[in-house]
């Protein structure tokens, strides 16, 4: 893939905000909840940089990116993950797919948004509207996919993605999405909490997390005012006794390149590399949906495909 540049140069910076962007998983209340809390900020970032994104439509596909990169907590070996969204709204739907390295992609359907959409969560059922959300797991040792499909019945991700695991894993959980824009819609903040009751908890102490996670502010205003991720759990959950267990990195990452782009041309039928040849046009432009990156091909080429 090819990152659009959303540092100007600033290479410190970037180090910075990458030491930065990492997810961190822990277990509090004697084991009883199971915990991931990641800043995602500069993944967003470039996310919404490389898909050309307004604040509305960086809002969803940024909280499903968050989403997923909580999801690769529980992943091991080269297991992945994908969150599915068709909806009637105007988003349409998306496609987001993460895996146990951190590395998170995906798209929208629709890129825009009506003009008078709104930059908040209480605007995202209106968004959204009537669809459905499906999580699939391609777990290394699996002879298939595991898929399990919800309708969405709140409107935000952060809600359904919590009612999908009740439903489809009988799992009490709880998410919290969050994307903090500046004045120019552009993204300042972003991160996410997922958290998980392990059988044996207590109605009690399930209670006391809900409470909790409804009093937490805004984690991307958090992240993007300096407090970091670890900082966060101690100070909301302190009475819970977190626990730490590991961190890894969390990146708006695609393994699409331009040779892996060639071989998929060189695969097409000679009578479709024929009519490319005589009709064009050229340059070639082959763009990655996952990312946005735009792979350009000349006459020469193409022609170098032919057998």
């Amino acid at each position: 893939m090819i990152k659009k540049d959303v540092f100007n140069g600033d290479v410190k910076a970037q180090l910075k905000a990458a030491a930065n962007d990492r997810l961190h998983r822990f277990m509090m209340a004697d084991g009883m909840i199971r915990g991931a809390v990641v800043n995602g900020t500069r993944m967003v970032m470039e996310m919404q940089a490389n898909h050309e994104l307004g604040g509305p439509e960086t809002l969803v596909l940024g909280q499903a990116y968050i989403a997923g990169a909580l999801l690769t907590a529980n992943l091991k070996g080269k297991d992945r993950i994908s969150i599915n969204v068709q909806c009637s709204g105007p988003v349409k739907g998306l496609d987001v797919e993460s895996n146990v390295f951190g590395e998170v992609r995906g798209s929208l359907k629709n890129n825009v948004f009506p003009l008078d959409s709104i930059v908040t969560d209480s605007g995202l059922p209106a968004l959204f509207g009537a669809g459905f959300l499906t999580v699939t797991k391609y777990l290394e040792d699996a002879k298939k996919p595991y898929s399990g499909q919800v309708m969405m019945e709140f409107g935000t991700l952060a809600q359904d993605l919590a009612n999908y695991f009740v439903q489809s894993e009988q799992t009490p959980s709880a998410f919290n999405l969050s994307v903090y824009f500046n004045e120019q819609g552009g993204v300042k903040g972003a991160g996410g909490l997922f958290l998980q009751a392990m059988p044996g908890a207590s109605d009690n102490i399930i209670s006391d997390v809900e409470h909790i996670v409804s009093g937490l502010p805004s984690l991307g205003d958090v992240f993007a005012h300096g407090t970091g991720a670890q900082e966060l759990i101690m100070g909301h959950f302190e009475s819970m006794m977190p626990i730490f267990l590991g961190n890894h990195r969390v990146e708006f990452f695609c393994r699409c390149t331009e040779d892996r782009i060639r071989g998929y041309l060189s695969q097409l039928p000679a009578g479709e590399i024929a009519d490319i040849l005589e009709n064009g046009p050229f340059p070639l432009e082959i763009r990655c949906h996952n990312c946005n990156t735009i792979y350009g091909f000349t006459r020469a080429d193409i022609l170098a495909l032919e057998p």
